[in-house]
């Protein structure tokens, strides 16, 4: 296994012990990314990467998110990150909860939730004329 360094260039906040860490389930993984308040990214994790392996279904459970927490525990410690600022790019529902319990095992204190979903700006395509 590599040796971990601590970069110096990210900027963690006066205190230096906060983050960003942005959530992404798409219909096949699950992808979180460490940044800095900047939002420079610090690591990026998936479900696959984090040894998670087989079928799509293994890869979206709430257990792939535990060890993806698990995984960005050893930066946690390197940056000394105490508070975090979460960022979803997708609806609350079990993952969520599973990732607050993840994050208060290891004790970080979420401090923000945004919730960061795409909309369609141009609105529903409408449905197609009925023939006659």
């Amino acid at each position: 296994m590599q040796k971990l360094t601590k970069q110096t260039h990210f900027y963690l906040g006066k205190k230096k012990d906060t983050a960003r860490l942005h959530l992404r389930k798409t219909f096949s993984n699950i992808f979180c990314t460490l940044t800095d308040i900047r939002h420079r990214p610090i690591i990026c994790k998936t479900s696959g990467n984090s040894g998670i392996l087989g079928s799509k279904r293994r890869k979206k459970v709430p257990y792939a998110l535990e060890s993806i927490v698990k995984e960005l525990s050893t930066y946690f410690k390197l940056y000394s990150i105490k508070y975090l600022f979460l960022i979803l790019k997708m609806r609350i529902n079990k993952y969520y909860h599973a990732l607050a319990r993840e994050l208060v095992f290891y004790g970080i204190e979420v401090k923000k939730v945004k919730i960061r979903r795409a909309i369609a700006f141009n609105g529903v395509r409408s449905r197609k004329l009925r023939r006659r």
